[in-house]
């Protein structure tokens, strides 16, 4: 088990996968985050299928603690509305983490605003007095490397999340995003920048954990929108498939694969989707990137690592990541 914090979102499968997902990184993570809670249209708290005692007791047999996060799923209406309910629905996830031995929450409300930052800061304080120490309160918060104050970016107010948090896991990724140009998920500077900004604001680094993604994104030329998801796993065993070459970017620290299909080559399957043929510009994440961002933690100091999501990355990145996250 990691001296350093070391946690992983799980969000795509079930009970069987989730383990063999976990056991898959040889003992690298001592917090995972199921998504077990979820909202109702009125703002209270719903439970996922997925929710299950048979993985809590097989985390815990492995020193694991099991911290699910709370999602809005992007929806500003749902995560307004949990915002508005925010007494009810503090006391709704504590009754449920303390009645199903669960370890705290992980709070991922998404594309509010600005207009929300009070009542998304009352939301953690009331789930920091109504959950005991030492199980957790943590909150997601959108990468601000240049200091946006309106928008999704302005609903976090860094500094008094830290009071009542635990931690903020800094989710630095998608620097590049769907439909917008090419580039890089996570460029090393660009997270350096998001880092900095949290400090800034007072975060103190032993509250920060930084998140990685294990996912890439692709452009089909020619293509009007792309920026698409795709696993870092896939990445590679698309690679593997059709060829192509990868440069490594020296200045974003992340590699950048060009890949064609030809038109009789056997179909690609992508999340739900069959990339046509034509050629593609990926940026993703491999070893050597990861490598990169685990050492801005030791740089900052910074409490530890999380990622988005367990079962998304190569698996060869568990050999070495004990070593690179210390």
């Amino acid at each position: 088990m990691n001296d350093v914090f070391s946690m992983s979102y799980l969000s795509f499968g079930n009970t069987s996968k989730y383990i063999e997902q976990v056991d898959k990184t040889k003992g690298n993570l001592n917090m995972v985050a199921p998504n077990y809670f979820e909202l109702k249209p009125q703002g209270t708290l719903k439970i996922t299928s997925q929710c299950d005692p048979v993985f809590i007791r097989h985390m815990h047999e492995r020193g694991i603690t099991v911290v699910p996060f709370l999602s809005n799923h992007w929806d500003r209406g749902l995560g307004r509305a949990a915002l508005a309910e925010r007494t009810l629905l503090a006391g709704q996830c504590a009754d449920f983490i303390a009645m199903n031995d669960l370890d705290g929450v992980n709070i991922d409300l998404e594309n509010v605003t600005d207009a929300d930052r009070e009542a998304y800061t009352d939301f953690v304080r009331q789930l920091r007095e109504r959950i005991p120490a030492p199980k957790e309160v943590s909150v997601a918060v959108a990468a601000n490397p240049n200091g946006w104050t309106k928008g999704w970016h302005g609903s976090y107010d860094y500094a008094e999340l830290a009071k009542y948090a635990d931690y903020l896991l800094i989710m630095a990724y998608d620097e590049s995003y769907t439909g917008g140009p090419e580039g890089p998920v996570a460029g090393y500077r660009w997270v350096e920048r998001a880092i900095h900004y949290a400090l800034m604001k007072g975060v103190p680094p032993e509250k920060i954990v930084l998140g990685i993604p294990f996912y890439g994104r692709y452009w089909k030329i020619g293509q009007a929108v792309g920026g698409i998801g795709i696993s870092n796993k896939r990445v590679d065993e698309l690679i593997g498939q059709y060829g192509g070459t990868v440069i490594f970017d020296d200045t974003a620290k992340s590699p950048r694969a060009v890949m064609t299909i030809s038109g009789g080559s056997i179909p690609a399957p992508v999340a739900g989707k069959v990339l046509t043929p034509g050629t593609y510009h990926i940026w993703y994440e491999n070893n050597d990137s990861i490598r990169a961002k685990l050492s801005l933690r030791r740089q900052y100091n910074l409490k530890g690592i999380g990622s988005w999501s367990l079962g998304q990355e190569n698996p060869s990145l568990w050999q070495s990541y004990r070593f690179w996250i210390q």
